[in-house]
């Protein structure tokens, strides 16, 4: 990745070094990996499936203005996810 790749994902400071996890925001590779690992064994998630998860626990609903943790509301849409699908299908020819 360039520089101008990371500046996109917000990841460059403003003298130009990269983020670590000593910075707001971000994570260790350990800490990254915590959600994922917690979500393929936590029996908190038994029976549940098409959560979104972050920081070991299932995300809540992010603020409308979009600022701060959690799930958009645009991503559990249940009428955006069908025309998703939908499109999958055709594009991947799927659909006869």
């Amino acid at each position: 990745m360039t520089i101008d790749d990371y500046r996109l994902m917000g990841a460059v400071k403003e003298d130009g070094t990269l983020k670590t996890a000593e910075d707001p925001g971000f994570k260790t590779v350990q800490q990254g990996a915590a959600t994922t690992l917690w979500c393929a064994v936590s029996s908190q998630l038994d029976g549940l499936g098409g959560l979104y998860c972050e920081d070991c626990d299932v995300a809540p609903l992010a603020a409308e203005d979009g600022i701060g943790p959690g799930v958009k509301s645009w991503a559990i849409d249940p009428d955006i996810a069908a025309r998703l699908w939908t499109a999958s299908e055709r594009l991947t020819g799927m659909v006869s």
